[in-house]
């Protein structure tokens, strides 16, 4: 078990602003790669295996069947993860080879269903990984029925040396990416068939992939529990880290296989992972029939239920037992937070106070907007998959020079969806506005002006449209930017000398931000929510919240519930934990921390929505290295 120490503390880093947190902490004190971070929760993860164009998903009935399986997980509110393999080849006794696959040119009934299949189970919240992409090697017969997919492992074969090499991996791996691409499918993760391959193999998957659904067989301890990397990933562009995780209780094969798996299970209280086949659950199934007598039919495909009365199902049975036992079942989202991703590089000797993260091309993506001397500069985001592919080179989308005393933010002035750069003159108050249009800002003009010394400038979403809230010397400035015209209205709201404000959306009913407020005399977080009319009502203590004394903290919605959580990087140890708002002025923490990641005491935390998925990521940015580290979230905001 992992070992804890209380300790006071200090500094946190909210949207790229620098601000001391002094509240009573945790501190983890081991940060090896793995060291059972699942032991004691109780946490149970199902996995279908080997599903592919063959075999029992080869015809109408066989996917339907499939499909009933699936439908029954998703009924007891079980997340799920589907091991598909992209192409299936088997050589027949005829000598005929039979192949298939999500990538066919000119696909028939068969594979257009199966990649529907998939799409509505992505939809309904299954994990889709890619299980090799052929599952098989060799274009002749062997003995050992290697050429057939399913039974052959694809790579460390030990007679084809071709198949140990970096080359044939990712050769292998890009098949696959295309083949999910092209089917409008989004993998989460990588498992080499049979867990078969080498060493330098796993380097160049994990530089494809940040979630590797399978042990590292070359790690201590890797076959029970997660084990996380904070190493630089190589192969293409460079990326950082990856995170394994293996399935101990490995899979079903009968009915004494499954008492042995919930004995284990009573006993135990580690990571209750493992795999299944759907087709075990083919013979308890029974086609629903039409009033004329004939099939039912959904979607082209023939719908299948479980037979009433029948108690063979492996699957309920395992479902059942393993809630009877008090399991929680999880998704990789849910034990992995984030998802190791890009790394972007910036111009060096950037400092962080230069950088900005915000959509200014209107892709939906969040690009990175560098300040230097006499111009900005944007890098184009775009973090689809593969992570290791090259970005879009920097561009020039402003020549201008701001003064030392311009503070600068992206903020959509005009509302039309892309943000904008506004420039706060500390000093005179002048507010001066760059536009965002098509791959540049418009020349700046001068829009208004605030009181001066303003701090912990920050956008605010409302009802009436962007605007802007701040810290003055009497309390607190809100600014309306309506019609790209600046007013402002002053408060007495009573706030802690030392306090530090941030917005975020906090209530799932109110599309308004409200305000979040960190003191760190009173080593206090509290809220001031949002009451129409532009009023705030007094603060409130945030409780279930704890930041170590080097913690940088974060505000964003990491699971897309509409309402902001918290998030507190400890950058010296790499370990990021998250403080999911539960409403009613309660932040209760995830049961896994993120990590270690990104670790090094010089690094700071930003936060964003790099991916466009309504769920903000998180990222890491080195000065040394100019170098800007992404871990995704994929989190659900429904259990």
């Amino acid at each position: 078990m992992k070992r804890k120490l209380w300790q006071q503390i200090g500094i946190g880093i909210v949207g790229g602003v620098l601000a001391t947190i002094g509240l009573a902490a945790y501190i983890p004190l081991n940060t090896e790669m793995n060291d059972t971070p699942n032991i004691g929760k109780r946490h149970a993860m199902i996995r279908l295996e080997d599903v592919g164009l063959g075999g029992d998903y080869n015809t109408l009935e066989g996917l339907g069947k499939l499909r009933a399986v699936m439908t029954y997980i998703e009924s007891e509110h079980v997340p799920f993860h589907v091991a598909v393999i992209p192409r299936r080849m088997s050589l027949q006794d005829d000598g005929v080879w039979k192949e298939k696959g999500i990538d066919d040119p000119n696909p028939d009934e068969i594979v257009s269903a199966f990649i529907k299949l998939l799409q509505q189970a992505e939809q309904q919240g299954g994990v889709l990984g890619m299980h090799g992409y052929r599952h098989q090697y060799g274009e002749t017969y062997r003995s050992d029925g290697e050429q057939n997919s399913g039974i052959g492992s694809e790579f460390n074969i030990k007679d084809a040396p071709e198949t140990q090499e970096l080359s044939y991996a990712a050769e292998r791996m890009k098949e696959s990416l295309a083949a999910f691409a092209g089917a409008g499918l989004h993998p989460a993760f990588w498992e080499s068939p049979h867990y078969k391959d080498t060493h330098e193999q796993q380097a160049v998957f994990r530089s494809f992939v940040g979630l590797m659904y399978q042990p590292d067989l070359y790690a201590k301890n890797a076959h029970d529990d997660m084990n996380t990397y904070d190493t630089i990933n190589t192969y293409g562009q460079d990326s950082l880290g990856s995170v394994y995780v293996p399935a101990p209780y490995r899979y079903i094969s009968d009915a004494a296989s499954v008492d042995r798996m919930l004995e284990k299970a009573a006993k135990d209280d580690g990571l209750a992972s493992f795999y299944f086949h759907p087709f075990l659950e083919f013979s308890h199934l029974e086609p629903v029939m039409a009033a004329n007598g004939n099939p039912e039919e959904k979607d082209g495909i023939p719908v299948y239920q479980y037979k009433e009365g029948d108690t063979g199902s492996y699957l309920h049975k395992l479902i059942t037992g393993f809630k009877k036992l008090d399991y929680r079942w999880m998704s990789l989202h849910d034990i992995v937070p984030f998802t190791p991703a890009h790394r972007v590089m910036l111009p060096p000797r950037t400092k962080l106070q230069n950088v900005m993260l915000g959509d200014v091309t209107g892709r939906g993506h969040a690009d990175v907007v560098v300040r230097q001397l006499h111009r900005v500069l944007v890098i184009p985001g775009n973090y689809d998959m593969p992570r290791n592919r090259q970005q879009e080179a920097s561009q020039v989308w402003l020549r201008e020079t701001f003064m030392p005393d311009e503070s600068l933010l992206l903020v959509d002035v005009n509302g039309d969806g892309k943000q904008d750069l506004l420039a706060y003159n500390t000093e005179t108050g002048n507010v001066r506005v760059a536009i965002a249009d098509k791959r540049q800002f418009l020349p700046v003009r001068t829009i208004g002006a605030l009181p001066i010394g303003l701090s912990s400038v920050r956008t605010l979403r409302s009802s009436h449209g962007m605007g802007l809230i701040a810290k003055g010397d009497k309390g607190l400035v809100q600014v309306n930017l309506l019609n790209q015209q600046l007013t402002y209205t002053e408060s007495n709201t009573k706030l802690p000398e030392d306090a530090e404000i941030f917005t975020a959306q906090l209530q799932e009913t109110d599309k308004d931000d409200d305000i979040l407020c960190v003191s760190h005399k009173e080593k206090r977080v509290s809220i001031m929510y949002h009451q129409g009319q532009g009023g705030f009502a007094d603060p409130q203590t945030a409780g279930g919240v704890s930041f170590g004394n080097s913690d940088q903290l974060l505000v964003g919605d990491t699971n897309g519930d509409g309402r902001g959580d918290l998030i507190a990087y400890t950058a010296e140890t790499g370990i990021w934990r998250v403080f999911q708002n539960e409403g009613e002025n309660h932040f209760q923490p995830l049961d896994n921390e993120f990590g270690p990641w990104a670790q090094g005491k010089e690094r700071r935390a930003m936060v964003a929505d790099f991916d466009g998925n309504r769920k903000m990521d998180i990222s890491s940015y080195n000065e040394t290295e100019h170098v800007l580290d992404l871990a995704l979230s994929f989190r659900s905001g429904t259990p």
